[in-house]
């Protein structure tokens, strides 16, 4: 299930953004660093490590977070109509009705945005850690986009994204053109999952074994359960970072709402709060 074109060049026009700075009341940015038995170095407390390249709660509202350049039948904002904790949080609701079949039918079918920031090129450890609230599981046949690593680089163009399935378990889909593409086997009966109505800690592990390794494996938990990690993935000088929710592949039942809060971005594993 590979991101469309239309998303590849919205990310691909990105201009060098600010970092946002930790912002977050409950952060004291000391880690307290530890190995994980699930994998990862975790700062074991949950909170904003020293090295996090970003760290948002969301109260300062937009603070340096760059729209879509382009709409594909859904909104974003940061607003306090849910929040986990302070006054925002990310808010995606996707339109109803969009349907990719029969394809060409619909001049743009997806139902999709995210917002998003520049991050350090990766390296090869990165980690995100954020808390979602669904209003509803994704559609039969269907996956929803949590996150996106990206790379415009000319000659190094590509990325990967942590999808959510319709049975609350996670798929990985690869569009750097290097490794499995999309890739969710393996996962039957799903006993570590996102439920909907509900915070979930979710969080996406991307390691590679050296900077200049083309293939790694990512890692997905839920609620701190290690609950899949995704085997031969392509890898990218990673530059760029999306959080928001939709379907680039929707099959008509495209309506949603979800809400995202309390999200770390760091080279070591942040952990749940």
């Amino acid at each position: 299930m590979r991101s469309t074109s239309a998303l590849a060049l919205m990310m691909a026009s990105l201009a060098v953004g600010a970092l946002s700075a930790c912002g977050d009341d409950k952060t004291d940015n000391t880690p307290d660093a530890g190995t994980n038995t699930d994998g990862g170095t975790s700062s074991g407390n949950g909170k904003c490590p020293a090295s996090a390249y970003i760290c948002e709660n969301f109260d300062q509202g937009e603070n340096g977070w760059r729209q879509p350049d382009e709409e594909h039948n859904a909104t974003i904002a940061i607003d306090g109509s849910r929040t986990r904790s302070g006054s925002g949080a990310v808010h995606v609701v996707t339109e109803a009705g969009h349907n990719e079949e029969p394809y060409g039918a619909e001049e743009d079918p997806q139902a999709i945005a995210h917002l998003r920031k520049n991050i350090p090129q990766f390296g090869t450890k990165l980690y995100t850690r954020a808390y979602v609230y669904l209003n509803r599981s994704s559609p039969e046949g269907v996956m929803g986009t949590y996150f996106i690593l990206f790379s415009p680089k000319e000659g190094d163009f590509g990325g990967i994204e942590l999808q959510a399935l319709p049975n609350g378990g996670f798929a990985l889909d690869n569009w750097t053109g290097i490794g499995t593409g999309w890739n969710y086997q393996d996962q039957d009966p799903v006993v570590v999952k996102v439920l909907p109505n509900r915070w979930t800690c979710i969080e996406w592990g991307v390691e590679r074994a050296s900077a200049t390794a083309d293939t790694g494996h990512a890692m997905a938990w839920a609620d701190g359960q290690l609950a899949y990690d995704f085997p031969n993935v392509g890898m990218r000088p990673f530059t760029e970072f999306a959080v928001g929710y939709g379907f680039v592949h929707p099959k008509g039942d495209s309506a949603s709402e979800t809400w995202i809060d309390d999200l770390v971005v760091a080279p070591e594993r942040i952990g749940c709060e």
